[in-house]
């Protein structure tokens, strides 16, 4: 084997390993901001306003996740805060592949919810 080859294996390692980061950062960047976006579409929401999220979840027993003025709301439980939920759904997605597809379906349903309100 040559050194340098190992050498520059080495560096196209480290490479990628400096773009895996920037994608993590990247996708933090993303959930901050679809966080207050959600945020300002439940506040937009009236008492009579909600909006059914599917497939946001990639658990085995998926929930039914309702945005409304108050929050998240899960039949018979207790309405999680919007940032906690979008933290959970991201944290169980795993891997950055899973993670943007997560964030792929928020926005997708943050892009439906507006137009519910302008409607």
């Amino acid at each position: 084997m040559s050194s340098t080859a190992i050498d520059e294996s080495m560096l196209r390692i480290n490479k990628l390993i400096e773009k895996m980061s920037a994608i993590e950062q990247e996708i933090t960047n993303e959930t901050e901001i679809l966080k207050e976006q959600y945020i300002n579409a439940s506040s937009a929401m009236g008492d009579t306003h909600n909006y059914f999220l599917s497939g946001v979840e990639s658990a085995p027993s998926q929930k039914s996740y309702l945005l409304t003025s108050r929050g998240i709301e899960v039949l018979g439980e207790e309405v999680i805060p919007i940032s906690a939920f979008i933290d959970n759904v991201i944290r169980y997605a795993i891997s950055p592949k899973n993670k943007i597809e997560v964030l792929y379906n928020l926005v997708t349903h943050l892009k439906k919810i507006d137009q519910m309100l302008s409607s």
